[in-house]
């Protein structure tokens, strides 16, 4: 059995109880299991006490004795270094939920971190592994997506990363450049890989934005377009803690950290384009 700690803003979140769930139940297989657990904020009933997990004193003391870590808070992503800076120092595969940090600087030094302490780094949004994209992408086959359009939801800063991993699923990250031409609560992005090929991401909030939006995409690949809603969230987190697990016991990413990096350098990047209008803001993270 792999023993993971889980290091967390407040663990009564809907992640960690779902990679829990996942993990104990239809992933079982897997032979994962939370075994140590801390907060920084904790709020509610005690998550440790209520899933059998130990209660850690500390990050440090979190990590003593297992074999990786999960720097989670999802919704404080502003923690993520903070974090990892606390956990990397024991060298254990470390999962970073849904993107490293809120800015490409903050997000380096977490990849610094990593190789200094020789971390196998993983990050990423469980939309990057949703089941009607990988269907997508093997109707594809090896044919180049030359186009591509995704649409999602909520507010780009935190919310942003899923709908533009719609796009890196389908088009890859060697993204050259972006605009954001777009207004705060409609963001509308464009990748450009080169070559003619781009992807527009398109994101908007309000109040009912449940009710009016969800996750799509389309990408084209000679003179068709495959597309579809994402409607399989269980699928799409199962899929995430699959690729987690394999990750955690082989030390090896689905996909490089320079990939992870693109995703918060396209997040940073498109408030700096619709800061100067729309104007074309250059990606790297060489």
């Amino acid at each position: 059995m792999l023993r993971v700690a889980m290091i967390d803003h407040h663990l009564n979140n809907y992640h960690s109880d779902t990679f829990l769930r996942l993990f104990r139940g239809p992933l079982a297989g897997e032979e994962v299991d939370v075994v140590a657990a801390w907060e920084s904020a904790p709020v509610g009933e005690d998550w440790c006490a209520r899933n059998g997990v130990r209660r850690a004193d500390s990050p440090e003391d979190a990590v003593q004795g297992v074999d990786a870590v999960m720097v989670m808070a999802p919704d404080n992503v502003e923690e993520h270094l903070r974090f990892a800076s606390a956990v990397m120092p024991a060298g254990l595969p470390t999962f970073v939920d849904k993107f490293l940090a809120p800015t490409l600087d903050e997000a380096w030094e977490i990849a610094g971190l990593a190789r200094r302490h020789g971390c196998p780094l993983f990050s990423s949004s469980a939309l990057r592994f949703a089941v009607e994209l990988e269907a997508a992408r093997e109707q594809i086959g090896r044919q180049q997506v030359t186009d591509v359009a995704t649409r999602g939801l909520s507010h780009w800063n935190l919310y942003g990363c899923h709908t533009v991993s719609l796009a890196l699923g389908l088009m890859g990250a060697a993204v050259r450049r972006l605009s954001d031409t777009g207004t705060e609560t409609a963001r509308t992005v464009t990748l450009d890989y080169g070559d003619e090929r781009r992807a527009v991401v398109d994101v908007r909030t309000a109040a009912n934005e449940w009710d009016v939006f969800g996750w799509w995409f389309a990408g084209r690949a000679g003179d068709r377009y495959v597309a579809a809603a994402i409607t399989d969230f269980e699928g799409f987190y199962a899929n995430l803690m699959r690729q987690a697990a394999a990750f955690m016991k082989s030390g090896e990413a689905p996909f490089s950290v320079e990939d992870a990096l693109t995703m918060v350098a396209i997040l940073e990047g498109a408030d700096r384009s619709r800061a100067l209008d729309g104007a074309w803001v250059p990606i790297s993270v060489a």
